[in-house]
């Protein structure tokens, strides 16, 4: 020990000399065990999101042929097949915008498997979606889509 603890210690009353040391192996105990916890719940939120990436890229490698296109089989416009597919599967759409050929569709609290059987049923009218982003937040599924032929 360094001389300036061993001559504080060496001060105390023996009482207090051993409650300073029962409180400083408390102390320490304390904050290794608690940092012990702090990794272990990190290393849990760590796996769990890590399983959540997993499943959706096999989802999407699953969907590839999918979402990379087909043919146009209907004849209306992007903006009528989607509004009207969306509306078939239960799919709100939040926010929508018309961009030439294509449709920047925006969804908030969507279910991922909604969101699967839209994107299925429109490329199947040969509606593609050429670009896909899924956001999981606190209050849900977030989706930005662009939608063309």
């Amino acid at each position: 020990m360094p001389a300036i603890l061993e001559d504080y210690l060496a001060k105390l009353s023996p009482r207090d000399r051993v409650a300073v040391i029962v409180l400083a192996i408390f102390v320490v105990i304390s904050c290794v065990g608690l940092a012990v916890l702090k990794l272990h719940r990190a290393a849990d939120k760590a796996q769990q999101q890590a399983e959540q990436e997993k499943e959706l890229y096999t989802w999407l490698q699953a969907s590839m042929p999918l979402l990379a296109g087909g043919a146009s089989i209907n004849g209306g416009s992007v903006l009528d097949t989607v509004s009207a597919s969306a509306g078939v599967t239960g799919i709100t759409m939040q926010r929508f915008e018309p961009d030439g050929d294509s449709v920047r569709v925006w969804l908030e609290n969507a279910e991922f498997a909604k969101v699967a059987n839209w994107l299925h049923s429109l490329s199947q009218q040969g509606i593609n979606a050429q670009e896909v982003h899924f956001e999981q937040n606190s209050k849900g599924l977030s989706v930005r889509l662009v939608f063309g032929r």
